[in-house]
Parts: structure tokens; C-alpha cells; sequence
């Protein structure tokens, strides 16, 4: 059937409120992925944080959003998207407020869990709100503005978490949420509309099991394997191989239940299955920009925390203009002409990026930076708005929620995959029975995972060999990013073989499958 016949469904509502009110939520949610990473050395100086704990403060928070998205566009289908939104938004100032009041690390981790396990619910009824706020037609504008305002407070949370930690203190990134959620909520009042609800399906409580327990055994798995072998060498093994299990017995069975917990049939459509490979491989690059980006402008640039956030507004303001235009030209010719123009793009950014971290030199990473955010604001909105287009009405939360599951769980294994790769390459290069390495066992072990303070202790006492650690990081950060460009290309061949050119009033939706 035509999304036109049955699609709207807030027609008394004012749809640029509702607008305004999802996009605060998300930009909130958002801005919580990389906030936390300018912030984390003053936490963990505060809260007696090891670096692995410290690590856990951001893998928490995403691991928690990608195992309970599905569950979240369920909840919001099933008990109503305006509902399961506000009580989304309150818990995620509650876990906010947990987390600002925190004062040991597994607190502050608690409360990261809280604000992931919001924001799962939080995230697909928003989306599935603003869908369905506007008319086909207007769409692609209203996801435009909706995700790139809020892919924006995720490239600027390293700029704002520097402002707040100098200006302010650490727990107050975690409490400028309050107001933003107050804000969200007060816009939602007037925004009640005949909102629809998924036909009735039981809970797949042994689907449910195998997610919650698949993926992070998978993820955590992944990132132990990741630390040197001294650290879990056996444990990270045996950890990583049930996650595998566990995860694929869970696809099976989202695959042949008759009221699974996540319907993966929606994938059985080739263009839906590509639009979200495109977005779980990009996710992973973005996520990878986010955190590695600001490490390299800290760690070998010797940038502080502020300057290092500000580095990365080449990679904001592309965004900024591009994202009306890419909007408007998707409502007018569909995704794949856009992806076909922004994945190129964003490779060539890529391949300039590398070389450019090679040589230390911040301006030509810059126009690296500025292609990569004009090609990802090509591809990344018209993608997501087009899988949303295609699915059914009463059902378009819970395909929000397998759609962004896919965007977290890249996010995740990109995380685990530049962690991985900067460890191996860091390792190979740096001689760990060099006498001065031996003599100056804590440090250089510290120093070698990046640590900024042990590395500028180590110059003084040990220039040559601090010298040695600081290339073997660089050589590390820059095989890591070599890696994004294999990534992009995945994307770009399954892009280009399964999206195709479809208008968005040509669009139709499928009948449920239950």
C-alpha cells in the first residue's frame, strides 16, 4: 500500500514542534556519545578510575543502546511512541543525575546503563514520531534537520565537554541534560495525536535472552582481545566465542518465530538490508572519527582538550551545509543518487586523511575531515530516511529499532576495531626489551596505552624512548584509520549492488508479516 493512504497520522499536531521537541531528545542522547571522552582523565583522576574503567564509562552507554534498541521500538509500538517517549526522556535524566552525583566508577557506569537503556527507548519512538509528523513529500527535509542537528551535537560533544570541564566541572556535562529533557518534555504536551500501535504479538522472552547476552559477550569479548596479551588472554577468547554463538542463534530465531522479538523480515528487502549495511558501516567510521580524531589532535599533535574539540569543526561545518540540500534532493530523486555521489566522497576524505596524520599535518587532515563530513551527510539521512519510508506505519518503530541496533553495533565493533588495531600496530613497534623500556617498566606501559601525563613524565627522564612510543601510537592511530577506508569501501559495493532509485512518493510498504 502507498504510504500516502495511511501515513499520517498527527494531523491536528503542529509537526515543526514535534520536530523541535524529537530533535533536543536526540541531540541530548547524542551529544552523551562523545561528551564523555574530553571529560573522562578529570573522572577518572576524581573517581580513582583505572583506564579500563574508564574505557567501560564510554562502551557501556553504546553496548547498552545496541542491545536494547530492537526491545525500545518495540515498546514504543506496543504501548504508543508518545508514551514510551516520555518516560524514555525522564529516565534519561535520571540516569544523568545519577551519573553527575556519582562518586566510585561502578556508580558512574550504573548510570551510564541507565542513560543507555533510556535512550534505547527514547531514540526509535522519536524517530517514528517525526516520520510520521510529515507528509511524504517533506520527509526528507524533516529527517535532514532531525538527524543532522543531532549528528552535530555528536561531532561537537568533545568541543562542549572541554568548555564545561574548564569552565565548570565534570559532572555538569552530565546535568545540562536536565534542562534539555524539561524543555523536550513541556513541547511534547501539545503534541498528542491519534498515534497508532502495532498489532498485539507476544514477548520473545528466549529471543530477548539471546540478545541481551549475544552481543555484549560478543563486544566485550572483541575489545579483551584487543588488550595486550598480558590482560585476558584466555578469558577474551572464550568470552568472544559464545557471543558468536549466542548472537547468530539469536538471528535464526528473530528469523523463524512467528512473534519474535526482533523481526528481522524487513531485511528480507534487498534495499532495506543495504541502506542498513551502509549505515552500521559509516556509524562505525563516525564513531571512529569522534574518539580517535580528538586522541591524535591530544596524544601526538599536543593539542589540550579545547583546541582538539575545535580541530574537529572541519568535519561539523560541511555538515551544516550540506544537510538542507541533501534533504530536499532526496525527496526529489530517492537515496541512491546521493549515495552514489557521498561514499565517493567520503573515501576520497579518507584516503587524504592518512597521509595527513602520517605527516602531522593539521590542514591537510582538515580537508580530509571536510570531504569525509560532506560524503557521510550525502549518504547517512537520505539512507536512514528511505529504510524508515519503506516500512509499514504501525510498524515503523520497531524498524527504527533494528535499523539504529545496526548503526550502534557498527559504532561498537568500529570502536573495538580502532582499538584493536592501534594496539596490535602500537605493540609491533616498540621494543619491550630495550633496557630503557625495562627500566622504566610503569610508565612506558602507561605511556604505550596512551596515557598524556605518563608520556610527558617519560620525555623528561627518557626523551628516545618516549620519542619511540609516541611513533609507534602514530603508526597505530594511522593503520586504524587506513582500516575506515576498507570499511567504506564495503559500503559503497553494497550500496551501489542493493539501493535503488526509488522517488519517495513511489515509495510502498509491504504487508506485516505477522
Amino acid at each position: 500500500m502507498s504510504i500516502a493512504e495511511h501515513e499520517h497520522e498527527l494531523p491536528n499536531a503542529n509537526p515543526w514542534r514535534t520536530l523541535v521537541a524529537m530533535t533536543g531528545s536526540l541531540s541530548m542522547m547524542m551529544l552523551d556519545t562523545t561528551v564523555v571522552g574530553v571529560a573522562l582523565p578529570t573522572i577518572q583522576s576524581d573517581l580513582d578510575m583505572s583506564t579500563a574503567m574508564g574505557g567501560w564509562m564510554v562502551t557501556s552507554f553504546v553496548l547498552t543502546l545496541a542491545c536494547l534498541l530492537a526491545i525500545g521500538g518495540r515498546l514504543g509500538d506496543r504501548l504508543g511512541r508518545l508514551r514510551t517517549y516520555r518516560w524514555a526522556v525522564l529516565a534519561f535524566a535520571g540516569g544523568s543525575l545519577w551519573c553527575g552525583m556519582s562518586e566510585s566508577a561502578w556508580s558512574m557506569i550504573g548510570g551510564r546503563i541507565v542513560q543507555g537503556a533510556a535512550a534505547a527507548c527514547m531514540q526509535p519512538s522519536a524517530t517514528a514520531i517525526v516520520i510520521s509528523a510529515f507528509e511524504p513529500g517533506r520527509r526528507g527535509m524533516a529527517m535532514a534537520i532531525f538527524f543532522g542537528i543531532s549528528l552535530l551535537f555528536l561531532v561537537a560533544g568533545p568541543i562542549i565537554g572541554g568548555v564545561v570541564v574548564e569552565a565548570a566541572s565534570w559532572p555538569w556535562i552530565f546535568w545540562l541534560n536536565l534542562p534539555v529533557a524539561a524543555t523536550s518534555l513541556a513541547l511534547t504536551i501539545g503534541i498528542d495525536g491519534p498515534f497508532r500501535r502495532a498489532q498485539a504479538r507476544g514477548f520473545d522472552a528466549i529471543g530477548a535472552l539471546l540478545l541481551l547476552t549475544g552481543l555484549p559477550a560478543l563486544v566485550i569479548g572483541l575489545q579483551w582481545l584487543a588488550e595486550p596479551p598480558a590482560s585476558f588472554p584466555v578469558i577474551g577468547r572464550l568470552v568472544v566465542i559464545p557471543g558468536i554463538v549466542l548472537s547468530v542463534m539469536c538471528a535464526l530465531r528473530c528469523l523463524r518465530s512467528e512473534a519474535p522479538l526482533l523481526d528481522l523480515n524487513p531485511l528480507k528487502n534487498r534495499v532495506l538490508l543495504g541502506e542498513a549495511i551502509v549505515l552500521m558501516c559509516l556509524n562505525a567510521v563516525m564513531v571512529g572519527q569522534s574518539v580517535y580524531g580528538i586522541v591524535y589532535l591530544q596524544e601526538i599533535l599536543g593539542w589540550s582538550p579545547l583546541e582538539a574539540g575545535l580541530g574537529g569543526m572541519a568535519l561539523m561545518v560541511p555538515v551544516l551545509v550540506v544537510l538542507s540540500p541533501a534533504g530536499r534532493a532526496y525527496d526529489k530523486k530517492g537515496a541512491r543518487p546521493l549515495l552514489a555521489i557521498g561514499l565517493p566522497i567520503a573515501l576520497i576524505g579518507l584516503a587524504i586523511e592518512v597521509p595527513a596524520l602520517l605527516m602531522e599535518s593539521y590542514w591537510l587532515l582538515a580537508v580530509g575531515m571536510a570531504l569525509l563530513g560532506t560524503g557521510m551527510t550525502l549518504t547517512t539521512t537520505p539512507c536512514n530516511t528511505d529504510a524508515l519510508s519503506r516500512a509499514q506505519g504501525t510498524s515503523r518503530g520497531e524498524v527504527s529499532g533494528l535499523i539504529q541496533t545496526m548503526r550502534m553495533l557498527g559504532a561498537s565493533l568500529g570502536v573495538v576495531l580502532f582499538t584493536a588495531m592501534i594496539s596490535i600496530f602500537t605493540l609491533l613497534d616498540v621494543d619491550h626489551n630495550h633496557s630503557a623500556f625495562t627500566m622504566h617498566g610503569d610508565i612506558a606501559q602507561r605511556a604505550l596505552q596512551g596515557d598524556i601525563d605518563a608520556t610527558a613524565a617519560l620525555q623528561k627522564s627518557a626523551p628516545r624512548l618516549a620519542d619511540s612510543i609516541r611513533d609507534a601510537r602514530l603508526d597505530g592511530i594511522a593503520t586504524a584509520f587506513a582500516a575506515q577506508i576498507g570499511i567504506a569501501i564495503i559500503a559503497l559495493i553494497v550500496g551501489l549492488r542493493w539501493v535503488r532509485t526509488t522517488p519517495p512518493s513511489q515509495i510502498t510498504t509491504s504487508k506485516p508479516t505477522h
